[in-house]
């Protein structure tokens, strides 16, 4: 049963969905979602993980029903402090964390600086240091028409608003006004796109503070799902992170865009549960093999449901 809660930490108040209940012999799993994302955008995935996992998707601070304040931080090192803090008033010592886009990168800098308290990672199309196409539209949202457009755009008709969802998925996904709804609702909360502004304004210093911190190898078991048609982080640039991951497997999805929690729920939690079962039998067994070109995969196209309009 998903079940929404409410947290104050550090005088800010926090929100999070939670399936499940933590037990002593299986890890938690804690969702960190993207830009303009909150805890419900991963919804279809939550429904399609198995019943008896822990899961706890956070409306990452400055989202979602989380409070905004003009003073909070949004650079990573303090997103990813905020979580680490977070992990300790639920008492989750290492669970494994699941970061989209953004939050993948989160999920990437607090398992480098703080390895003790990360089991392993799943990351859905994330960000990274290695990758530069996001430049030219930071630098848009950063001067002043840009701005305007940002302010403004949580209140731009329902169908301009669908065409930016859909340009982020691929052909693979059939996208509703439903879907839509949690960015709306998102967007539309005060504070929201002034503390995605900030996050924006140093983001090319928190990446190259990112670049710095891969030098040395995340050991974590680390499972990275990406869409062959991802136009926010081309799957292209997989390779240039997984170089810096000593124990990886990436499973590309055809047709799949940047959202493949959304887009394919089912597939995208059926290959968290197998990377899981396998990963959790290797290290009782010491013997997960590294990174290596074995642990790579192109999922078949027949594998991947397709959806039509009238499904």
């Amino acid at each position: 049963m998903l079940e929404r809660h409410h947290l104050d930490l550090d005088g800010l108040r926090l929100s999070y969905l939670e399936k499940g209940t933590a037990t002593a012999d299986a890890p938690s799993f804690v969702l960190l979602h993207g830009l303009m994302g909150s805890a419900e955008t991963f919804q279809p995935l939550l429904a399609e993980m198995p019943s008896h996992w822990h899961v706890i998707a956070l409306d990452m601070p400055g989202s979602g029903l989380s409070e905004r304040r003009d003073d909070l931080a949004a650079t990573m090192p303090a997103t990813a402090a905020f979580i680490e803090r977070f992990l300790d008033a639920l008492g989750l010592e290492k669970p494994c964390l699941i970061g989209h886009s953004h939050g993948g990168a989160v999920a990437l800098r607090l398992a480098r600086t703080s390895p003790n308290r990360v089991r392993s990672l799943v990351l859905l199309g994330p960000a990274h240091p290695y990758f530069n196409e996001a430049d030219q539209i930071i630098k848009f949202y950063l001067s002043l028409p840009g701005r305007i457009f940002a302010y403004t755009m949580p209140w731009y008709p329902q169908w301009f608003q669908m065409m930016g969802l859909r340009r982020m998925a691929g052909p693979q996904s059939w996208d509703t006004p439903e879907r839509l709804m949690p960015y709306r609702a998102n967007l539309r909360i005060r504070g929201t796109m002034s503390h995605l502004l900030r996050l924006l304004g140093t983001w090319h210093e928190d990446m190259a503070d990112l670049r710095h911190l891969l030098r040395k190898p995340i050991t974590q078991s680390t499972l990275i799902l990406w869409g062959d048609c991802d136009r926010a982080v081309p799957v292209r640039t997989a390779e240039k992170l997984r170089a810096h991951l000593r124990q990886s497997e990436l499973h590309v999805l055809p047709g799949v865009g940047h959202r493949p929690a959304e887009e394919q729920p089912e597939l995208t939690a059926g290959l968290i549960e197998s990377w899981m079962l396998r990963a959790e039998a290797a290290a009782h067994q010491q013997h997960y093999k590294p990174n290596s070109s074995a642990s790579q995969s192109r999922i078949p196209a027949f594998m991947v449901p397709s959806l039509e309009a009238g499904d």
